[in-house]
């Protein structure tokens, strides 16, 4: 599930993606695993970012929108998901 939602996030969603955080911007889910106790899936991702402007105007709500996207396309809620996201600026790309 790990690979697929990368996959979806960078690839499917790629323009999404660029027009929030910049040209060259990607994702990279590091976790995604079933909480028994809280019933919902955790999403660990990094977010690497190219322009820190755009970061700053659209923060974490878009990268969660995306997510939230890409899990329909696996049939799982967005309700039962929880996101967890680490950001790294990426250089920009000439």
């Amino acid at each position: 599930m790990r690979n697929c939602l990368t996959i979806l996030l960078n690839i499917v969603f790629q323009k999404d993606l660029e027009l929030l955080y910049g040209k060259g911007t990607l994702v990279e889910v590091n976790d995604f695993k079933y909480c028994t106790t809280t019933k919902n899936y955790t999403v660990d991702c990094t977010l690497k970012l190219t322009d820190i402007g755009l970061f700053e105007e659209t923060n974490i709500e878009g990268l969660q929108f995306l997510v939230e996207e890409s899990l329909k396309y696996t049939g799982l809620e967005k309700n039962n998901v929880t996101l967890i996201t680490s950001y790294d600026l990426l250089e920009t790309p000439k």
